[in-house]
């Protein structure tokens, strides 16, 4: 294991990382939460499709035709059978009108609380849209600042932060600079791998012993530099 010194910086600049995707990650609840509220905005053809006007419509003819037969039946009693039917089909087209109007009337009050929810949902999304432009602007910001800050990452690798911490935690790696050579290392180990397996030729072997021997150590050159600075 690394000592307390480098363990202590790796564990500083993951603090700083930590807060940059606390930023990233409260943008992207916001985006959640915006298609979330989107699934609530409808149109008024939806509205009577789920209002479902025509078997309404069914269903007001039949008690239409009920309310028909009934006052039929009623004026057999009194009058002759053509003024019993007359006055039989005059309640049933009056019945439909006014069920009609109803259910009319029912529909547009819907569209109308549908045209609310638009709005109000609208106005949610946008201020949510605005809030979330502000915290992509101190992401950004934040992110930039970083790159001051890490004295010994370049903020293209601040997603690889727990595998340099691992590799000091390990012993694999003695100085924050160590662990970063051998992260750069093994990522480009791996790309050459993946270009060897694309071209069906023999993977890469990525013992990292048996590379160690193959290529030698990589952090032997960094620190071999870093003594000719200090002498």
């Amino acid at each position: 294991m690394a000592d307390k010194k480098e363990l202590d910086r790796v564990n500083q600049v993951a603090s700083l990382i930590d807060r940059y995707y606390q930023f990233e990650d409260a943008v992207d609840v916001n985006k959640q939460n915006i298609e979330y509220l989107k699934t609530y905005i409808h149109d008024g053809d939806y509205v009577e499709q789920n209002f479902d006007m025509k078997s309404k419509f069914l269903r007001d003819i039949a008690i239409s035709a009920g309310v028909a037969v009934v006052v039929f039946a009623i004026c057999l009693i009194f009058t002759s059978l053509i003024i019993s039917a007359i006055v039989g089909v005059a309640a049933c087209v009056v019945c439909i009108i006014v069920f009609s109007s109803i259910a009319k009337a029912r529909l547009n009050a819907k569209k109308q609380e549908q045209v609310e929810i638009n709005t109000g949902i609208t106005e949610q999304i946008q201020a949510l849209e605005q809030r979330t432009k502000q915290m992509e602007k101190q992401r950004e910001d934040y992110k930039k600042g970083l790159e001051k800050r890490l004295d010994f990452l370049s903020v293209d690798y601040i997603g690889n932060i727990s595998t340099i911490k691992e590799y000091l935690e390990k012993g694999e790696a003695e100085t924050c600079e160590d662990a970063v050579a051998l992260l750069e290392q093994n990522m480009m180990m791996a790309k050459l791998s993946d270009a060897m397996n694309k071209s069906a030729r023999k993977p890469l072997d990525m013992d990292y012993n048996q590379q160690k021997e193959k290529f030698g150590d990589p952090l032997a050159v960094i620190k071999e530099r870093r003594k000719k600075k200090r002498s």
